[in-house]
Parts: C-alpha cells; structure tokens; sequence
C-alpha cells in the first residue's frame, strides 16, 4: 500500500515537473501557417471607431546554426473594416478592386512582402535580420496599430524557464525605442504535452510615429492579459488570445485615445 501510495506520489510529482524543451525545437524546411483576428474599438476624443482584422500569415524556417534559426515572416492575406467619424471603410485582399481604394493602398503594401528574422533556439527571441522589419511607420499610426505588424511571429515561440513547474511565474522585460515592455508568465496547467501559460503584459513610454506625412510623438500605456497554449516538447506556440486595453496621447496635437482591443492567433503545421 505505501508502495503504491509513494508510486502515485512520483507521478504527480513528474507531471507537474512536466517535460520542457531547452530550446526551440524546429526543422530546416518547416513551415507555420497562422490566422490573425484583432478587434480594436477606439475613443478618439471627438468620436469613436472600430477596427476588425483578419490577417493570415506564413513562417517558414529557411537555415539554421547552432545558436538560432533563420525564419521568414510573409502576411498572405487580409481582411479590414474600419467604421466610425463618418467613414467606412473596408479592404478585402482576395478582391482586386480593393487595392486602389485608400485603405486598401496601405494594406496592399505590406502584403506578400517577406520578412527575414533570426530566432534564438535558446531563449525564442525573435530578432530582425532585414530591413522590411525595421521600424516600418509607413502610413497612419491607426492602420499600423491596426494591423499588428508581425506580432504574430513574435508570439509564435515560448520557451518555458528550466526547472519550473505547475504554478510558478517568471518574468522578462525589454526596452525598446522608447517603449518598456514588462511581462509576467505563469504556467496554469498542462494536458499531455501541452501547457497552458498566462501573460500579463504593460507597455509603458513614448515612440514615434508618421501620420500622413507628419512625424508625431505618441505616448502609450497598455496592459493586456494573455493566455497562451505552447507545446512544451518543441517550443511553438498553438493560441494566443489576447486581451487589451490602451491608452495613447499625443501632446502636440492635444489627443488622447484609448481602445480596447481583442485578438486571436492560431498556429499550425
């Protein structure tokens, strides 16, 4: 009886030390396809708007080394509708005749185009290795707040801290043109090899960004809680559904904005 007692004891115990990788685990060759669905609803001041996107993107894992993976990031497809101050508008990749509309301009433009990033085996941090990526602004500080750009692949890998558990939290922070980011993880539960890992995230500090033309000095204050399901074997994330409130400023033209914003990512092989 003590025998077995102590046997389920051991069990328990190794679960809840579940198995976690001690880096990314990818293959050359390999590639990710993801959906994106983000609402934003915005409180400009003098009125609100609304923002639905569905972007489809893929990452492929193109060459690797010892140290890190060299991915590529492609948005594939897009859907957008922008409602409120007297304006609809909507955007539809899969249809041509929305491409020379406004929006459907600036949308276009980031589509099809090939991003090309290192990803750390080690930590999972994801570093641009092109210029596509580099603090890209082009067009309005909504429609880039609008469509995520490439948060999608920054999210798609977690490595979970060695020797922790069920129930532990661990932490990172980045700081970043201007912007201080701040999270918190813990790992809720896991069912097999899948855990279940909640994220409670703030941005704080000011950055810069061009409106039409114009180069303005926006503040931001964000928080947002996460969930995330990763596989604890390879390191890829499966969901992300996010959870987000925040608050911008921009003292030269006397604004300030909040929104509330909700998203969801799936992955898959």
């Amino acid at each position: 009886m003590k025998k077995t007692i102590l046997f389920s004891l051991m069990l328990i115990s190794a679960s809840a030390f579940a198995q976690t990788p001690k880096g990314i685990k990818l293959t050359k060759g390999q590639k990710i396809t993801a959906k994106t669905a983000m609402s934003m609803d915005m409180d400009l001041g003098m009125g609100t708007m609304k923002t639905d996107n569905n972007t489809d993107f893929e990452i492929k894992v193109i060459d690797e080394n010892a140290k890190s993976y060299t991915i590529t990031y492609t948005p594939v497809k897009m859907k957008m509708l922008v409602d409120g101050m007297g304006q609809n508008m909507t955007f539809d990749s899969d249809k041509p005749e929305d491409k020379n509309s406004e929006i459907g301009q600036k949308a276009s433009a980031r589509l099809n185009v090939t991003d090309t990033l290192s990803l750390d085996k080690l930590t999972g941090e994801v570093k641009s290795l092109s210029e596509n990526n580099k603090g890209d602004n082009s067009g309005s500080g909504m429609f880039s707040m609008s469509t995520n750009q490439n948060q999608g692949v920054m999210d798609a890998f977690l490595v979970i801290p060695a020797n922790t558990k069920i129930g532990d939290s661990w932490s990172d922070s980045t700081v970043e043109k201007g912007l201080t980011t701040k999270k918190t993880f813990k790992w809720i539960s896991t069912d097999k090899d899948i855990a279940t890992i909640k994220v409670n995230a703030t941005i704080l500090g000011s950055t810069e960004q061009d409106m039409q033309g114009t180069t303005i000095t926006m503040g931001m204050d964000l928080s947002s809680t996460e969930t995330r399901t990763v596989n604890t074997k390879t390191g890829q994330v499966i969901k992300v559904v996010n959870d987000g409130d925040i608050k911008m400023t921009m003292e030269s033209m006397g604004m300030t904005m909040s929104s509330k914003v909700v998203s969801t990512t799936e992955y898959s092989n």
